[in-house]
């Protein structure tokens, strides 16, 4: 995505990423551009893809405790669509929030969030511990949520 964004994108972006709710009013405020012009641009961003998602972090005491783990995984057989496929597949699956690809000693890194530990081994065995591609995996549980976000550092 080759796009030329200006000093005034990137503080419009900066805003959209801490809430995506700011309404072009009040985005008027921090950047000297009229509402109308800043929703010109809002559109823009969403059309060229320069705004993957609108989404609603949710409080994940919502829905009670859960279980967050890390999965690194270490493939057996290598290759661009030994890779595509097990990312494909941990990608489809509810239980997952995030899949990398990695450098080094593990080729892939999932965080993923289960009701019970039941469920938790039943989706390592089912889409990881019987995939033909992987050869080890290690899970890291995680104890405490201390920040959870996607934002880029634009400025």
């Amino acid at each position: 995505m080759e796009l030329e964004l200006d000093r005034l994108d990137l503080r419009i972006l900066s805003a959209l990423q801490v809430s995506n709710q700011t309404s072009a009013q009040e985005l008027a405020h921090k950047v000297p551009l009229s509402p109308s012009a800043i929703q010109r641009r809002i559109r823009s961003y969403r059309s060229n893809g320069v705004i993957a998602a609108d989404v609603s972090v949710l409080d994940p005491r919502l829905a009670g405790d859960h279980i967050s783990v890390m999965v690194m995984i270490q493939l057996a057989q290598q290759g661009p669509a030994r890779v595509a496929d097990v990312r494909a597949k941990l990608s489809r699956s509810p239980h997952v929030q995030v899949v990398m690809e990695l450098a080094g000693a593990y080729d892939l890194m999932c965080i993923t969030v289960f009701e019970t530990m039941e469920t938790f081994n039943a989706f390592v065995d089912a889409e990881i511990a019987e995939h033909p591609s992987v050869g080890r995996f290690e899970t890291v549980f995680i104890r405490r949520r201390v920040k959870f976000g996607a934002t880029i550092p634009l400025t």
